[in-house]
Order: structure tokens, then sequence, then C-alpha cells
């Protein structure tokens, strides 16, 4: 069997040219010959040259087509770039446009401002005073009699401006950090010399070490708050 050394196609031994390119065939038989030394069968040398010219022929497509990838990204990139240019170019007309426009219009602008600020320092000043016209603990004083039965009596001063409103008041009592009663919210109606008055629903075990005094509108909102120190003896004890 005789190898044609130009493509590799086999022949019989007698053949003087290659039934499949005319090659001659009297000049040797390299092919055969790199077979016997190397154990690389001409068939498999054919198909690896087959197999690189066609890889080689796709890698020369691959390169091409990222070229012009590569291509199309810089001319979109160059027209983002001059866009960009232009517009910001544009926009820096139009803000001396606005600026001229606002310099013009600048003293209406302030006396437009000074009101508003007019407005709103009103507003706070209003605020301001009716939060202080509302009713706040100013002092007062606690009561309790000698005897167990005797409840505890509690006398909150909000001031004579505020007699005939609406409030809600409760105390809470405690002696050594143990609650004595429930601090119930109760409705009442400010004297005639300003004073909220309120007694325990129930006479207590112990005298009350501590009460806290929570004073509210007549819609539950909490207007004040003040916590008392007591002794714990019967008799009166103010507060302020």
């Amino acid at each position: 069997m005789v190898f044609c050394p130009n493509c590799g196609a086999e022949n019989n031994d007698t053949a003087k040219f290659c039934k499949n390119c005319g090659n001659s065939l009297s000049g040797g038989n390299p092919i055969k010959d790199n077979y016997v030394a190397t154990g690389n069968a001409p068939s498999a040398q054919s198909n690896n040259s087959n197999f690189n010219n066609g890889s080689n022929s796709s890698n020369s497509k691959s390169d091409n087509k990222n070229l012009i990838i590569i291509s199309l990204t810089i001319v979109i990139c160059a027209l983002l770039i001059a866009g960009a240019l232009i517009m910001f170019s544009g926009n820096g007309n139009d803000d001396d446009s606005s600026l001229s426009d606002s310099a013009s219009l600048n003293g209406g602008s302030d006396t437009v401002n000074e009101s508003a600020d007019n407005s709103a320092a009103d507003d706070s000043a209003a605020s301001t005073v009716a939060q202080d016209s509302s009713p706040r603990i100013i002092s007062g004083s606690f009561s309790t009699g000698s005897s167990a039965s005797d409840k505890t009596h509690c006398t909150v001063y909000v001031g004579s401006e505020h007699a005939g409103e609406k409030v809600k008041i409760s105390v809470l009592y405690s002696n050594g950090g143990y609650a004595l009663n429930q601090g119930k919210v109760v409705p009442k109606t400010v004297s005639s010399d300003g004073y909220v008055k309120v007694a325990s629903a129930y006479a207590f075990d112990y005298y009350p070490d501590e009460a806290y005094i929570t004073l509210y509108d007549n819609n539950g909102n909490v207007l004040d708050t003040q916590t008392v120190y007591l002794n714990e003896n019967s008799g009166k004890q103010t507060f302020s």
C-alpha cells in the first residue's frame, strides 16, 4: 500500500500516480515513513490538517467579528459624547437665561419670602400662645387622714384663668415601688379659684411615698405631668 505524499490517499503499491490527486508516487513515501516513525496514521494527519485549517478559518472569522463590534462600540461612544457636549452647551445658555430672569424678579421674590417668613413666625407665635394658655400643673397638695379608712386627696392648682374649663386628671400612688391604685383618668371641671381636686377611689393599706400626676385636656390629650415624692405619714403635704 502506497500513500500519496501530497494528499495522503491510499494507492496500490504498483501505482505510479495518486488515484485521488494525480501526484507522482515515484518519489518515495514520506507519509508512510512518518507513520512508521511516529505512529500517526496518514488519515489522522489528514484529518488534523483539515481540522486545523477549519479552526484557523473560524478564528479568522471570529477576529473579524470582534473588530467590527469594537469599531461599532467606538462609533457609538463618540456619538454619545458629542450629544452630551451639545446638550450641556445648550443647558449653559438656559442657565444664563434663568439667572437673568431670576435677577430681574429678585426684588419681588424677596418680598414674597419675607411675607412667608412673617406668616410662619406669626403662626409659631400663635401656637406658642395657645400652648402656654393650656392648663399646667403649677402647684398643689396631698392630704391623708390618720385612720386606715381615710382616702388620699390630691389638689392641683392650674391657674384661676382656667376656671370652668373641662379637664381630666389621673393620680397614680405607689409605696416602695408598688402601685397602690390603678391611676384611673377622672373628668373634672377647674374650680373658680383655679384648682382641680380629686380623691383616691379607696383608702390605702400604706401611706403613699410617691404620686404621679397626669393632666389631660377634655379630649384626652396630655397637657402636663409631675412626680411628687411624699412622706409616709398622715396630714397635708404641698408641692410646686
